[in-house]
């Protein structure tokens, strides 16, 4: 046991190192050196998530179109009153859905930014398993538009499917209140069930683009951090650590982010069994709002923990 933990530890450690070097190659402009992290994703191929039965038999996995796709979330709580259905939102220019203050809601419907020339760097294979996403699934052009934020499940002709949203909470930064945070670059694009395991997940991207959580911030991640969420997600889920996961990291050529200098943009496509946190309520303590508390934990109770009994 002792040796396997080292042998894990050593692993995640080597994981790392490569995706520092993978980065230094790219700020120095050189080719990326993606075969690299093809063979760091392939490492994480045997982890076994701990949120769930991940064991799917003969499943072999279906298709992104085919996996059984839902919006409980938003079709159970209230949404931004400026934008209550997902048309508003679509019809208003996507600048005019950036950072201000929200209240009686938990979530504003919001798509994510269009992402030109996209760049797949990597996908785990442990995670499109425990999605229950066949194999082979990430070479089709559906798969890469929707890691990218090119593709959502909603039809603006027939306003039918599921439109993408981003989570208002609040929370405390360095030992103070902060008030509203919310998913400042993080929108979520559906609830997805494994049809093996019925695991029922939230898929979400992070740096997809602003929203009206953001703040002072471009709702945009560099490619240095990205490279780091989705390595070090996944290989503490291969430890046996609860974790959120990452299912791909995909390289936005044309974003030019700005922090300390400017780097590379990126998109983690991530998910969870709920995104939902402790911020979420305390942002309602915070407002007084007893409806809306009362309202979050009936939907915590029979929709994330299965039920009061």
């Amino acid at each position: 046991m002792l040796n396997e933990i080292l042998y894990r530890t050593t692993q995640t450690l080597f994981l790392s190192f490569l995706s520092y070097m993978l980065l230094r190659s790219l700020l120095r402009r050189q080719e990326a050196p993606i075969t690299r992290l093809v063979q760091m994703t392939a490492h994480l191929s045997n982890g076994a998530a701990v949120n769930g039965n991940t064991n799917n038999g003969t499943f072999s996995g279906v298709s992104l179109q085919d996996l059984p796709k839902t919006n409980i979330f938003t079709s159970k709580l209230p949404p931004d009153p400026k934008y209550k259905t997902p048309s508003a939102s679509h019809n208003a220019p996507r600048e005019d859905l950036g950072p201000r203050m929200v209240k009686g809601a938990l979530y504003t419907f919001v798509r994510p930014e269009e992402t030109s020339e996209p760049e797949l760097l990597g996908v785990s294979p442990a995670a499109l398993r425990d999605i229950g996403i066949s194999p082979g699934e990430e070479n089709t052009s559906d798969f890469k538009a929707f890691v990218a934020g090119n593709k959502i499940y909603w039809d603006p002709s027939t306003e039918e499917g599921i439109y993408p949203w981003a989570q208002c909470y609040g929370g405390y930064q360095f030992g103070s209140w902060a008030s509203q945070l919310g998913d400042g670059r993080a929108i979520s694009l559906f609830e997805s069930t494994n049809p093996s395991t019925k695991t029922r997940y939230e898929i979400q991207l992070k740096g997809a683009g602003q929203t009206p959580y953001s703040r002072f911030a471009d709702g945009k991640a560099v490619l240095r951090s990205s490279i780091r969420e989705f390595i070090v997600s996944e290989a503490l889920n291969a430890l046996g650590i609860p974790t959120t996961r990452a299912l791909s990291l995909t390289l936005a050529p044309n974003s030019r982010v700005r922090r300390e200098r400017i780097e590379p943009g990126a998109i983690v496509t991530r998910f969870a069994q709920s995104w939902l946190r402790i911020g979420t309520f305390d942002l309602l303590r915070a407002r007084g709002d007893r409806n809306l508390t009362r309202i979050l934990a009936t939907y915590v109770t029979e929709n994330v923990f299965q039920g009061w009994e």
